[in-house]
């Protein structure tokens, strides 16, 4: 019975413990990033969301207990957040897009900034083609996409190789070969979104 009694109360003790020790993680990392937010324009604070998923587990020796606290990327939050607001068909990708940007090592605002300067975010496209950034449309010619996923893919790798990699890096030089006729206008659209995005 005694042996029953304190394996519960450790058992008690190592979740409380487990608890005090992600309460006091999260008390001081809210706490460092408090001064920095309270300089912030109040109007940007409202857009950024960060949440937190902590995890537990029992304890391999009695007495001893081991947190542990992640924090989800802030920008698959401000993606889905800018779908959201838009009303867009997208809602959702956010992490399909985080993922592709940062695999193609290319800014992740640029694929939200055109969608929605070319396509209004996937409401104004060709029927069925998974295309709101225009990639491939010219003339007779339309590209259209299997999903979004392999949309997103393909002007991922596409701005990476055909843009980033040739040193057109801003939406003034990308537009001279995205989309010359322009004039400044489309630059001036995807500088609006990456603003929103950031």
């Amino acid at each position: 019975m005694i042996k029953k009694l304190l394996l519960f109360f450790s058992f008690v003790l190592g979740n409380f413990s487990i608890l005090l020790v992600a309460i006091l993680a999260l008390t001081v990392y809210t706490t460092k990033d408090s001064t920095a937010a309270a300089s912030q324009p109040l109007e940007n604070l409202d857009i950024i969301q960060v949440s937190y998923d902590s995890y537990a587990a029992t304890p391999d020796i009695l007495g001893t207990s081991t947190a542990m606290i992640v924090a989800k990327d802030a920008r698959i939050v401000l993606t889905d957040n800018f779908f959201k607001k838009y009303s867009s068909p997208m809602m959702g990708l956010g992490k399909d897009i985080v993922e592709a940007a940062d695999k193609h090592k290319i800014p992740f605002g640029y694929l939200p900034a055109i969608a929605q300067c070319e396509g209004n975010l996937g409401k104004v496209m060709p029927s069925n083609s998974y295309n709101t950034w225009g990639w491939g449309i010219y003339g007779e010619t339309m590209t259209k996409f299997s999903s979004w996923q392999d949309a997103i893919e393909t002007v991922s790798k596409g701005l990476k190789e055909h843009y980033f990699d040739l040193g057109l890096d801003t939406p003034e030089e990308i537009q001279t070969k995205y989309t010359p006729p322009s004039q400044g206008s489309w630059a001036n659209c995807v500088h609006t979104f990456l603003a929103e995005l950031n």
